[in-house]
């Protein structure tokens, strides 16, 4: 559901202004409205952008290297930066900039990674070569007019093709590959005839090189461990500056886009509050330091969007959010999709052994980490949900990893099987009936939002149509009551060419023409569309049906491969049984996430008339 707003408007004085932005910040339930104001129009607000863009690479490789490590950040609180309410703030006015220091070492890391890659392809284009010094050779060489040129080419093309037509020399072979040198007057062009790759080396010994490499790599190992440890004491304090500077921003951009009036005296600031949390205002601004006023909702306002679900529809939400809010004034679907989507991500995944899989995954994960945001919480929790559906649902086909549990002759699965389990031709036709049940349930909540947002006549056109397609169904599978759904689609047939655009009334003469042709239009989007959507539901019998099939080619594939060995067989069983099912888990659970998705975004939002487009509740706060 959506949570009511009230809209909110504070006049202060100017010269108090700094104050009441702190303690409305401090407050954090005001979703604050101003003008527009760009980093680039403000040159504190483009030093913010800057710091944090430097301090959030920072923060990625100080996560880098204490991930390379397998160690964690330390546990001790961070310092806290320039707040000047808190007496323990630290009184180093260029905080920020201290942490930012610490770049520059990160550069020279980067810089001393890069020079070891260098390093280690030269290492590797020399070795065919062996121990040499190129700048004495060469030169020797160029006292006699002549250079040398390193070549590599196809062992049989130079069998071939080279040795014995060029005044050449093997040094050494390698992946079917010969290198060689060749002897020529300098500058002379050799390359274009000769059926090899020219080389060019590194100018520097073998052994020279080997010498500086290791140098180098002991100061790269030693100052990845300083960096190390330097990660591990000042992430935390990383941490904090980003949020002391994100906090910093949202300030003064709210500072600097705040409207004014009587000569600049006065600031003006709009916004909007949870109707709910109003008694946290009031009582914050008892002392009467602010003057404020809240009221309802206009027509027209752009209102933010505060979602306020259950504990298992609240799961749901960022599914919501990938598609768009909704608005103000219309239904928040969330709670009224979330029951179809778990039921199809389980008859698309299809498998009981992978939903148990999930489910013992993401137990496992919740133990193991210790500390997660809300969003990866709440998206455990919902792939947790997930897997549930799907061990429950796999029982209608009774895959289990690719096996049937039914075929096992155990009591207890055999009176489930008898009593859930159904054929490919009925969870086909199961596939269908959900997706028409799932229309039909969509269109209901078109009517009941065009009743919110305009009126009941203008619900009149939908509810016709439910009526015209319930009673063609009931007519199909209850012809004993043929003579009764005959005359209730005549009657939604009727209501719906006459009376599906209400404002057209206002002008007599043409409303029925008007509303007939419309009615026309609908008649055909209505008919080709609903075929459309009844036929997309055959996707969950058809991912569920694949899944299965390849997680049982992969068990033959398994017991085929497995020699007849003691030790081998059951080793090479499990190789591809564990290879085979994951990535098969994979792609269905992919497939199972996607397509339930689609089918919400396309057939549910369409069918319930859902527009969409609502701007997120973003509170003023720290």
């Amino acid at each position: 559901m959506i949570e009511k707003m009230k809209k909110l408007t504070f006049l202060v004085y100017h010269r108090e202004y700094e104050d009441f932005l702190h303690r409305l910040q401090d407050l954090g339930v005001m979703h604050v409205v101003t003008s527009e104001v760009s980093p680039q129009q403000s040159e504190t607000l483009s030093g913010y952008v800057e710091q944090i863009r430097q301090l959030t690479a920072l923060q990625k490789e100080m996560t880098g290297l204490l991930e390379a490590a397998k160690v964690s950040k330390s546990p001790e609180a961070p310092k806290a930066l320039n707040n000047p309410k808190d007496p323990n703030a630290s009184n180093d006015p260029n905080a920020p900039e201290t942490l930012l220091s610490l770049a520059d070492r990160f550069t020279h890391l980067a810089d001393l990674r890069r020079r070891d890659a260098e390093q280690t392809a030269q290492l590797a284009q020399l070795q065919p070569w062996g121990e040499f010094d190129p700048e004495k050779v060469q030169g020797q060489l160029a006292a006699a007019g002549c250079e040398l040129q390193f070549y590599v080419a196809p062992t049989k093309v130079f069998e071939k093709q080279i040795r014995g037509e060029y005044p050449v020399m093997a040094v050494s072979e390698a992946n079917k590959s010969t290198y060689f040198v060749l002897v020529a007057p300098q500058n002379a062009a050799t390359e274009g005839s000769l059926p090899a790759t020219r080389l060019t080396l590194p100018q520097i010994s073998q052994s020279q090189l080997q010498t500086e490499h290791a140098t180098l790599s002991q100061e790269l190992a030693k100052e990845t461990e300083a960096l190390t440890q330097v990660s591990q004491q000042e992430l935390a304090n990383v941490e904090e500056a980003l949020r002391v500077l994100n906090a910093k921003m949202q300030f003064d951009t709210v500072r600097e886009g705040t409207d004014t009036a009587a000569s600049d005296h006065l600031m003006v600031l709009n916004g909007w509050i949870p109707a709910a949390r109003q008694a946290e205002l009031d009582q914050a601004f008892a002392d009467n330091t602010a003057w404020y006023q809240i009221s309802d909702p206009t027509p027209g306002d752009d209102i933010p969007i505060c979602m306020k679900n259950n504990r298992f529809f609240r799961m749901f939400e960022m599914i919501t959010s990938l598609y768009m809010l909704p608005k103000y004034n219309e239904l928040d679907l969330t709670p009224f999709f979330a029951p179809f989507y778990t039921v199809f991500f389980g008859l698309c995944l299809g498998d009981s052994g992978y939903g148990l899989f999930i489910v013992v995954a993401v137990l496992l994960a919740k133990a193991f980490i210790k500390k997660m945001s809300d969003g990866v919480r709440s998206a455990l929790n919902l792939l947790m949900t997930m897997g549930l559906s799907a061990f429950v649902f796999g029982f209608l086909s009774g895959a289990f990893f690719g096996f049937n549990l039914y075929t096992l002759n155990v009591p207890f699965l055999d009176k489930i099987g008898a009593a859930v389990s159904l054929d490919n031709s009925q969870m086909f036709n199961l596939s269908l009936i959900l997706g028409f049940i799932q229309i039909i349930f969509a269109m209901c909540l078109h009517v009941w939002n065009k009743i919110i947002q305009f009126g009941f006549r203008y619900s009149l056109s939908t509810l016709a149509w439910m009526v015209v397609i319930l009673s063609v169904a009931a007519g199909m599978f209850l012809p004993q009551y043929s003579h009764i759904t005959k005359w209730l689609a005549y009657a939604g047939l009727a209501v719906a060419f006459c009376y599906n655009s209400p404002d057209a009334y206002k002008k007599p003469l043409t409303a029925l023409p008007l509303n007939i042709g419309l009615g026309l239009w609908d008649a055909y989007n209505m008919a080709t569309g609903m075929l459309g959507d009844m036929l997309s539901y055959i996707r969950l019998f058809a991912l569920g049906l694949s899944g299965g099939i390849v997680a049982s080619v992969f068990n033959s594939l398994a017991s085929g491969f497995a020699p007849d060995n003691v030790v081998l067989g059951p080793l090479v069983f499990l190789l591809i049984f564990v290879f085979g099912h994951a990535l098969n888990m994979f792609m269905n659970v992919l497939g199972a996430f996607v397509h339930p998705m689609r089918l919400t975004f396309v057939e549910f939002f369409k069918n319930s008339g859902y527009e969409g487009g609502g701007l997120a509740y973003n509170p003023f706060r720290n």
